[in-house]
């Protein structure tokens, strides 16, 4: 039997697996607390912060970690990929460290399984990367001919549970239309079409506000305060990407103390939301429009899923498009180390990050 160990560094958390063939050896989740991540500036912080935190793990299991077959990442913001596994090459590593496509926690994941897969002398490999790309020609038009529009969504989670939805209704995946929202540190939403992700917002630059990230801006607005002399780039990133959204307006990202507030009668958490529930609608709603309005399910996936008042906004604004299916939570290290089982068994290949063009 196949030992794999997965790795999927998130906004928030650090989540480690290992399987034995589809069965769990163990599972844990890390979370981090604001005021960790807060003191983390540059690529080589983060890396080290979260090497830390798997290699405790890895030594906690390490009795079980013994004859490894294969190491599986999260992938990273890198340049556009295919779907599937790619080798983690010297190529990907350069181009995540230099944050040539962005910077995201994530980019200090496939570094690490790296380091783990040489020390057991196996593979290294990414698996159905949130920048793989399957966007249709027209998505790519942003309104200014030098930026052109990037794929970047929760692909794991977000093809998962539509596979799903698909299986509860009956309808083939690659034969259906699937609206499917990650709502989670980060908030993604795709339209699925035929088994592509078509079109969808980009987790770092577009969509809602989510609770760290401030999502979509006014770009009046933003262009004022980025010339205002007020903040240097760093400092505005951070705003934009760690202290936005949830945070900015109620100074805490933990959604589930804020879904306490509102039960307390606070108006204020309540308002705040609404409002990400309301944006969420609405890229969902703009979404069925890229379907023409065929559509046979919303889904909606990922933690906040249990956030009561927010899932309860999002049925009320989106129930018109069709059947609605929620599962809360997340299933990506499973999802991972079955695409690392695909390959060990012979049934996908790996590509080399650098070697093709989409």
């Amino acid at each position: 039997m196949y030992k794999t160990l997965v790795i999927n560094i998130g906004s928030t958390s650090t989540k480690v697996g290992a399987f034995i063939g589809p069965d769990t050896i163990f599972r844990k989740t890390v979370e981090h607390s604001f005021e960790d991540l807060s003191r983390l500036n540059d690529h080589e912080d983060w890396l080290v912060f979260h090497r830390d935190v798997i290699e405790n793990v890895v030594l906690e299991k390490s009795g079980e970690l013994d004859l490894l077959s294969l190491v599986i990442s999260r992938g990273g913001l890198t340049g556009p990929v295919h779907g599937g596994a790619y080798g983690i090459n010297d190529a990907m590593l350069r181009t995540l460290a230099g944050g040539d496509y962005g910077w995201h926690p994530s980019n200090v994941g496939p570094p690490i399984a790296r380091e783990i897969a040489d020390l057991h002398g196996v593979k290294a490999i990414i698996y159905d990367s949130p920048v793989s790309d399957e966007l249709e020609p027209l998505a790519r038009f942003s309104g200014l001919k030098e930026i052109e529009r990037q794929a970047g969504l929760h692909v794991l989670s977000q093809k998962s549970s539509g596979r799903k939805a698909a299986r509860e209704i009956g309808v083939g995946y690659d034969e259906g239309n699937f609206i499917v929202a990650h709502l989670g540190g980060g908030i993604t939403i795709g339209a699925h079409q035929r088994g592509m992700i078509v079109d969808g917002t980009h987790g770092l630059s577009e969509g809602p506000f989510t609770p760290q990230r401030t999502g979509s801006l006014p770009m009046r607005e933003l262009i004022r305060i980025c010339y205002s002399g007020e903040y240097k780039e760093k400092e505005l990133e951070r705003m934009i990407f760690s202290r936005g959204g949830v945070y900015s307006y109620l100074e805490t990202h933990n959604v589930e103390e804020v879904e306490r507030r509102v039960a307390r009668g606070d108006d204020r958490a309540f308002l705040v939301l609404k409002a990400m529930a309301y944006q969420i609608s609405k890229e969902i709603c703009a979404l069925a429009g890229v379907l023409a309005g065929n559509i046979d399910a919303v889904v909606l996936t990922g933690n906040l899923c249990r956030a009561v008042t927010v899932v309860s906004q999002i049925r009320e604004r989106v129930r018109f498009l069709g059947p609605l299916f929620i599962y809360p939570g997340e299933d990506e290290l499973e999802n991972l180390s079955q695409g690392g089982l695909n390959i060990l068994e012979g049934r996908e290949v790996v590509r080399e990050y650098g070697e093709e063009g989409l």
